[in-house]
């Protein structure tokens, strides 16, 4: 394993999911405040470890294969968490289709890989827009309180719904891409 600086933003990310599980939990404002911040750190971490394995030629193939799993992972559980306390249904199911679609993202990558299929499959513009769509979600659902009287965690369930869409969108582009391979 090459640990360069975007594979140590990866691991980063990793490593503060159980901070954000615990903070969130504990419950109260100031937990609720310190989980939104660790959430857009994570965010950020996410653009920044892209962009230097890029401008500074650092890609690798654990970087490549590490970092999908550590925004699969910091989507999946910051939405079970947030399901604990939003149990209506425009919340729970654009949930559940994103996590049905994340799992079987994977099973498509694992399946091309089983074929030992040179392709990879790369993202979509549509999964790049999908998963901004997410992230901002998530981080004014964490956050929950007002900003300037808009109401962040309407906002960000609106978010939500929108990402499911792309969600959808997405995945049929990923399925018609790689059906002929897959079967």
């Amino acid at each position: 394993m090459n640990l360069n600086l975007p594979n140590s933003l990866t691991i980063f990310r990793i490593f503060v999911i159980p901070i954000m599980v615990y903070l969130f939990l504990l419950g109260g404002d100031t937990n609720r405040m310190f989980t939104s911040i660790l959430f857009l750190v994570a965010i950020i971490t996410d653009y920044l470890d892209g962009m230097v394995a890029r401008t500074m030629n650092q890609q690798t193939k654990f970087g490549e294969f590490l970092d999908p799993i550590a925004d699969k992972l910091l989507v999946i559980i910051i939405l079970l968490l947030l399901i604990t306390e939003n149990n209506q249904i425009n919340f729970i199911l654009p949930a559940i289709i994103i996590v049905i679609r994340e799992f079987l993202v994977v099973a498509i990558r694992q399946r091309l890989a089983e074929l030992g299929n040179k392709n990879v499959l790369k993202v979509a513009y549509i999964s790049k827009i999908k998963t901004a769509s997410q992230m901002i979600s998530l981080l004014f659902l964490l956050y929950k309180e007002p900003i300037f009287n808009i109401d962040t965690y309407y906002l960000g369930v609106l978010f939500l719904q929108l990402a499911s869409a792309l969600t959808l969108i997405s995945f049929i582009y990923y399925v018609k891409k790689t059906w002929n391979d897959i079967i």
